[in-house]
């Protein structure tokens, strides 16, 4: 395998594992949120991912990409990212939960998967690019 391609797995399984950090994180939040205060599963979720997003910068930024940029480079890119994703994560969560009908976790799981994609790409092209 050659070094570059080895360097773009490591950093895709990285990716996968701050992911699942900051995932955990945003549907820690999403489920407090509906569970414990009542509040509608598409705002819930909205505060989950902005938590998710700061944990997943700086995550990212150290870990996944060894970011030495200065951060007044990376972090406006990474929350503009950041920013579409939480805006893609409401459409996609109002449209499965509200007009498909499916139940919020479900719902959430799906629309993780489209957002994992996207975003990996978007930050390794322009947040993170050296």
């Amino acid at each position: 395998m050659s070094r570059k391609r080895s360097s773009l797995l490591r950093q895709l399984i990285t990716f996968f594992g701050v992911g699942a950090i900051a995932t955990t994180c945003h549907y820690a939040v999403l489920f407090a949120l509906v569970e414990g205060a009542k509040v509608l599963p598409t705002t819930a979720s909205l505060y989950g991912a902005l938590f998710g997003a700061i944990i997943s910068y700086i995550l990212n930024r150290i870990y996944t990409f060894q970011s030495t940029a200065q951060h007044r480079k990376t972090a406006p890119k990474f929350f503009v990212i950041a920013g579409l994703s939480v805006v893609l994560n409401t459409v996609l969560m109002g449209i499965l939960t509200l007009s498909v009908g499916l139940p919020y976790p479900v719902a959430q799981v799906l629309t993780t998967g489209v957002l994992i994609v996207v975003t990996f790409g978007l930050n390794k092209a322009w947040s993170f690019r050296e």
